[in-house]
């Protein structure tokens, strides 16, 4: 594997291990629908704003989610939507994971 690949395989990794909370799966979910602000995605999620602005930051950090300011608003965008098939895709596997 050349230093391209590994470099690759890295972010890749990093964007699984963002998406590896139940919270922030149902973020990208609801993204995938609209856009919304951190208010808004908190009282949809039933979590507190705070909480709500963590995961944000994570999912904005490995470029799945961006974030975009109008006036005292920000709206969280998905700009990843391809997350989505891949998230979709184990839903619909039998449930085979063991704690």
């Amino acid at each position: 594997m050349n230093q391209y690949d590994a470099e690759q395989f890295e972010d890749t990794a990093k964007r699984f291990k963002a998406l590896g909370h139940p919270m922030r799966l149902a973020i990208v979910e609801a993204l995938f629908a609209r856009s919304y602000c951190v208010c808004e995605l908190a009282e949809l999620l039933g979590m507190h704003k705070s909480v709500t602005s963590k995961h944000l930051s994570a999912l904005k950090q490995v470029g799945i989610i961006d974030m975009q300011r109008e006036g005292a608003r920000v709206n969280c965008i998905l700009t990843m939507p391809c997350v989505l098939e891949m998230m979709h895709c184990t839903m619909k596997t039998p449930d085979t994971v063991k704690e």
